[in-house]
């Protein structure tokens, strides 16, 4: 049984350090996106660069909307500049 044990740990230890990469570019991909779907994941399986979740959307916190999205809208629910001038508030 130890040997049986022994042996699966040295395989999965060896896996892991030949795809070292894979597991760093996972790390970076879900930092940025929190969540990664199949595409993802054959990205890196595939080593190449991560795409975006088909999604996911930058404008949570402060980035670009995605394409095609409508401005933002401001307290009155028109679309504009976001809060507009304080002198109106």
């Amino acid at each position: 049984m130890r040997q049986v044990l022994d042996n699966c740990y040295e395989r999965a230890k060896k896996i892991l350090e030949d795809n070292i990469d894979v597991l760093h570019s996972m790390k970076d991909a879900l930092m940025e996106y929190e969540t990664i779907d199949v595409e993802q994941v054959d990205d890196l399986m595939a080593r190449k660069p991560v795409r975006p979740p088909h999604d996911w959307r930058d404008d949570d916190f402060g980035g670009k909307p995605a394409p095609g999205d409508p401005p933002p809208a401001d307290d009155s629910g028109k679309p504009g500049v976001v809060g507009g001038p304080a002198e109106e508030h």
